[in-house]
């Protein structure tokens, strides 16, 4: 997607009135902020885990485990969805091309340091690498309870980028749909299963779950959550 048919989207949704003209500057960035505030941020109630669960065959438990650890039960933040910013995946979809010229939003390496500590900083990594490259902006950035990265956007069942980002800056429900489209997608509902949480901690994660030990965080976080 370009710039131009990201103004149009927004437009088409009542949140940008300017001119479509592909210049994604301070306007275009209010716009899609707005967009993505708009809610209506439906939480998820316990009826909704249980018939996921039902159609994963795991536990509820299980999947309130992923819950609480993946974005500590914040969903949304100040109206948009908890998000997390990765340089290190938008560098390599942009074929590190803004490397040299945007160091805090492209980078070779994975740099912690590059993790703004609030939402709000986190969201102008996003829009600022959204005006260099639509797409790549939002795949590279995780969302909602089950903090997904968009670039999984075509296996949780989105046209696009930015289809896969508004979807989880409607409701938890739609955070919930695209987390079964994930683990379905992955072939991780097994791992799930058995409470292998080292082997689903490695595919939903990456390889340097142990890093952050959160196989060891999903294990505590289904023991409270099947008292």
């Amino acid at each position: 997607m370009n710039h131009a048919d990201l103004q149009r989207r927004l437009h088409s949704l009542g949140f940008y009135s300017g001119l479509i003209d592909g210049v994604f500057g301070p306007k275009s960035k209010a716009a899609l902020l707005a967009c993505m505030t708009e809610g209506p941020d439906y939480p998820i109630e316990a009826r909704d885990v249980a018939t996921a669960a039902s159609l994963l065959a795991v536990e509820a438990a299980a999947i309130w485990a992923i819950y609480d650890v993946e974005a500590a039960s914040e969903a949304f933040i100040d109206g948009r969805p908890t998000i997390l910013f990765e340089p290190h995946r938008f560098s390599k979809s942009t074929g590190h091309r803004y490397d040299a010229s945007h160091p805090k939003l492209s980078s070779r390496v994975w740099n912690r340091e590059l993790y703004p500590a609030s939402q709000a900083g986190r969201w102008q990594q996003l829009l600022d690498a959204v005006a260099l490259d639509v797409d790549a902006g939002f795949m590279s950035a995780s969302y909602g309870a089950f903090q997904i990265l968009g670039e999984n956007y075509a296996v949780c069942g989105a046209y696009d980028p930015w289809a896969f980002a508004w979807r989880q800056a409607q409701t938890e429900g739609d955070q919930l749909e695209a987390f079964l489209r994930f683990v379905e997608g992955r072939g991780l509902k097994g791992a799930l299963q058995r409470k292998d949480w080292a082997a689903f901690a490695k595919g939903y994660n990456g390889t340097a779950y142990r890093q952050n030990k959160y196989d060891e965080k999903l294990a505590a976080a289904y023991t409270r959550r099947a008292k």
